[in-house]
């Protein structure tokens, strides 16, 4: 079983810019120190309350500088809005200076008021997309990229430097859909999922469908750490005082993911936009039936009982613990909640 850390950093009215990026690094030095195999940084833009990281590969960069060991994602890339080119750049540039670290998330987008602010139209995403990713993984490779699609046009670009992982940072692919895990099948990726942005029976279906996909291509099972499970996480030593810490905090970004989903439907007109995301269910939800949806919180021995069902039912090897969602969450809780998991959650799955 793999550990990593996810971020997304959502900044309420009551924090600064600058503590939450100062304690985001604390905890992936932190991280690297206690033996956490990851630290993805996800891709958002101009929507502070939900999330201030609009240059997740900057932030590695500098989490590069303080780390020794742990592989640094971004989860994701929203491809759609940049010029792969550039993104190939940058991310072997971050390969190189990480020594070979990098781990390479992409994802299409779904919130409207990204693509409005940069000018690109929603319903574009899915082309865009698909001609991104063949532009940078030819950019990571040998000879100058030429490249003709309907949006992208390129004449023996010689793109340097070249990543030092070759043929290039493991790809991995943002599963959200039917058509996403699909993909990651089909193209041998690896692949995250997540109980917050589907639901049970969705997650069966596709991880089913994965692993059929993989199996057929590979000529038998993924490996474990292949498939990535986004949970929320939080751990003491008391299982209700951890339950009264990520309360708060949980359910502001909860409301949060609300407001803009309805924001990009009401923008979209209801024409070109992602239905309603799964994470609309949650108001017909206790808290208490959230955490049993979407999140492994609670004292060391609960949070073992619970990642346990989430491996058995499952079969995921690699646990994206977000350990402040909403962002609210102090930053020694944090990092105490991180001790824990490492001493006494993680032990009992050494051999899992």
């Amino acid at each position: 079983m793999q550990y990593g850390l996810f971020f997304q950093l959502p900044r309420s009215a009551a924090q600064d810019t600058a503590t939450r990026y100062r304690e985001t690094l604390e905890q992936i030095e932190l991280a690297d120190h206690l033996g956490f195999d990851s630290a993805w940084l996800a891709e958002m833009h101009f929507i502070p309350e939900f999330s201030i990281l609009p240059a997740p590969l900057l932030v590695c960069a500098a989490a590069a500088a303080r780390t020794e060991r742990i592989r640094l994602g971004v989860a994701v890339a929203l491809l759609p809005l940049h010029d792969p080119i550039r993104a190939a750049e940058e991310a072997a540039t971050l390969d190189v200076i990480s020594g070979g670290r990098l781990d390479y998330g992409v994802g299409r987008g779904s919130i409207r008021a990204h693509f409005d602010g940069f000018g690109i139209p929603i319903a574009e995403r899915a082309e865009r997309f698909n001609e991104a990713i063949d532009v940078i993984r030819l950019a990571w490779l040998d000879d100058p990229v030429s490249y003709e699609g309907r949006y992208l046009h390129y004449d023996a670009v010689n793109v340097e430097p070249k990543p030092l992982q070759r043929p290039g940072p493991p790809l991995w692919m943002a599963a959200n859909s039917d058509e996403s895990i699909e993909r990651a099948g089909r193209e041998g990726w690896p692949a995250m999922v997540s109980p917050i942005t589907a639901t049970r029976p969705e997650l069966v279906q596709r991880v089913a469908t994965f692993r059929t996909l993989r199996e057929k291509l590979d000529g038998g099972p993924p490996p474990a750490a292949e498939l990535a499970w986004l949970t929320v996480a939080h751990v003491a030593e008391d299982g209700d005082q951890a339950r009264r810490e990520v309360h708060d905090s949980l359910m502001s970004y909860l409301d949060v993911v609300k407001n803009t989903g309805r924001n990009s439907r009401e923008r979209a007109g209801r024409e070109s936009a992602p239905k309603p995301t799964p994470v609309g269910r949650f108001a017909e939800m206790s808290y208490e039936q959230i955490l049993d949806e979407i999140a492994i919180v609670g004292s060391p021995a609960e949070c073992r009982e619970q990642l346990a069902r989430v491996r058995d039912e499952f079969g995921v090897g690699h646990i994206l613990t977000w350990f402040n969602a909403g962002g609210q969450v102090p930053n020694d809780k944090v990092q105490r909640s991180m001790r824990l998991w490492i001493d006494e959650v993680a032990p009992a799955f050494v051999d899992a």
